[in-house]
């Protein structure tokens, strides 16, 4: 029975460890071909599910061997549901394209505070469902208020506008 009992703690702590801080030990991740099957925390379900069969069947008063068997099939239960919780953690992820700041090009936004040329502003755009407020420099004079569009995205937070209509106004 003791060695049922280890089993299901080091398979409880893998299983936690894996779906807790998985972005953390991607360096130790096992997982072949992305399908979750034999990922880091599939593998503590597995084990956990040996543990806690083998505990069950001890406590019946069944054998080792019946009581391992039904370990086997309660480990293989949990680490089919640790798969399908791996595989939609990793299906909800984001790609770095999707939130790549590129994405900014060609879209418009509202100047926030004007600037003239050669000096930063800010303008208010949205990025990915969300307003979001940039730094920006433009070789026109804008003033608060004025439609941009981004042309260019120059670091993390600094993109370069164009006006979307002719303004007319200065920062004079």
């Amino acid at each position: 029975m003791v060695g049922f009992i280890l089993t299901a703690a080091i398979g409880l702590i893998l299983l936690l460890v894996f779906l807790i801080f998985d972005g953390i030990l991607d360096a130790v991740h096992v997982d072949f071909g992305g399908s979750g099957i034999f990922s880091g925390a599939s593998i503590g379900g597995l084990l956990t599910g040996i543990g806690c069969g083998g505990i069950i069947g001890t406590s019946q008063g069944w054998g080792f061997l019946a009581s391992f068997m039904l370990g086997v099939l309660v480990g293989v239960a949990i680490a089919a549901i640790a798969v399908v919780l791996y595989r939609l953690l990793r299906k909800a992820e984001e790609t770095e394209a999707e939130v790549s700041l590129d994405r900014l090009v060609g879209t418009t936004g509202v100047v926030t505070a004007g600037s003239k040329p050669g000096s930063r502003g800010l303008v208010q755009v949205m990025y990915l469902g969300s307003p979001r407020t940039v730094s920006f420099t433009c070789e026109t004079p804008l003033a608060t208020g004025d439609p941009v569009i981004v042309t260019e995205v120059l670091a993390p937070e600094v993109v370069n506008v164009i006006p979307s209509l002719p303004t007319g106004r200065t920062l004079e």
